[in-house]
């Protein structure tokens, strides 16, 4: 069947996410500059807008908070091979100031068209009022993954990896998302997850980086494009709608949700009755929204795998949720990943019981990028 093509702004590239890491003091700098690289999935792209906001998930907890709290002036560019182009704002202007819990979006950035399966890279420059006050951070890595807090002069317009002559330290930060309008239908997912859709006990390079992200990575060859709204700590509970707004304003603009938690909420004493009410609340509201293609968003589950820690009672807890996960969730779960054997043996994950390593990363990739392989297609289920 031939789809009609896209009108409709969505997610079209890799490495963008919600940021998770802890907020960095600018010490000397009031300013802070980076470079990171994103790859587009497998459809050409017009209409490229960026986005980047002022919020982010508390690491250990997962809670939503509107932070950092002085305002935050942006600058904005997109690298094109060897030709930079400014992002404005508002219409024209070179700058945007954000504010604690806000989110904002620049112009369609002109001239700028996107080559399926390519990379491209996205500059930033970002200013704060006082020496004393905080950057957003991200700790995922991607290409490049350049930041740097600065009192020189800015490399916005510049082409290339950024000089470090002058600087400080980090931070790096992604952006929220980019977005465009594909040439054809092309699919995006959010990822809403813990420690393990993060990356922890894997390598944090732009080509691994958790299960998930190796997944996306490479479905049937292709770039899914994905952000991530991951962190340690992050349950189920967290992403009620009155937990986490700000990241929900984020759903519409993709095709799926697949959701990668639970573990934490089982560890902190919570019921089979109650992580099956907060995975319905998330998967109704998901399917509630109408996604870039006029569909309502498609719910995926991964297994919540064995760790060593959980009790004879919290496991049962596990495996009577995978088996709901499994039958469809009441009707809510449009596709479950079961990666509880492609995780492998806890009592050999490094450090502790609960995190995978690597090779473990890797196996669980694989079942759910070849589980993926159909919903490429955006109106695949309908």
């Amino acid at each position: 069947m031939v789809h009609p093509a896209p009108t409709q702004i969505q997610l079209v590239a890799s490495h963008t996410g919600t940021p998770s890491g802890t907020t960095q003091k600018t010490v000397t700098y009031v300013s802070n500059q980076g470079r990171l690289g994103h790859d587009i999935g497998n459809a050409n792209v017009t209409n490229v807008q960026i986005w980047d906001g002022q919020f982010r998930i508390t690491s250990g907890s997962g809670i939503e908070v509107a932070s950092p709290a002085a305002d935050c002036t942006w600058q904005r560019s997109f690298e094109v091979g060897a030709v930079t182009t400014r992002a404005t704002f508002d219409t024209g202007s070179n700058t945007k100031v954000i504010s604690a819990g806000g989110l904002i979006t620049s112009d369609v950035i002109p001239g700028v068209s996107l080559t399926k399966n390519t990379r491209y890279y996205t500059r930033f420059y970002r200013t704060v009022p006082l020496d004393a006050d905080s950057f957003s951070t991200i700790t995922m890595n991607g290409p490049a993954s350049q930041g740097f807090r600065t009192t020189v002069t800015s490399q916005l317009m510049g082409n290339g990896a950024l000089n470090a002559s002058g600087t400080g330290g980090g931070p790096a930060i992604w952006p929220f998302l980019i977005t465009g309008i594909p040439d054809v239908p092309m699919s995006a997912c959010i990822v809403v997850g813990d420690s393990i859709a993060t990356y922890l006990n894997d390598t944090n390079t732009s080509t691994t980086g958790g299960f998930l992200s190796r997944a996306f990575a490479n479905v049937n060859g292709f770039v899914y494009p994905m952000h991530k709204q991951t962190i340690d700590g992050n349950r189920l509970g967290n992403q009620q709608a009155a937990n986490a707004p700000n990241q929900r304003l984020l759903w519409p603009y993709v095709t799926d949700l697949l959701v990668q938690l639970g573990t934490n909420d089982i560890a902190g004493g919570a019921s089979l009755a109650t992580i099956q009410g907060y995975f319905t609340d998330i998967a109704a509201a998901a399917r509630a929204m109408t996604g870039p293609y006029g569909k309502r968003l498609r719910i995926h589950a991964t297994s919540i795998i064995p760790r060593g820690t959980f009790s004879g009672a919290q496991n049962t807890i596990r495996t009577d949720y995978n088996t709901w996960l499994s039958t469809g969730a009441g009707g809510l779960c449009d596709k479950y990943h079961d990666v509880n054997a492609a995780a492998g043996d806890f009592t050999t994950y490094p450090s502790d019981q609960i995190h995978p390593g690597p090779t473990d990363h890797a196996n669980m990739a694989a079942v759910v990028a070849a589980n993926m392989v159909p919903f490429l297609d955006p109106y695949y289920l309908f």
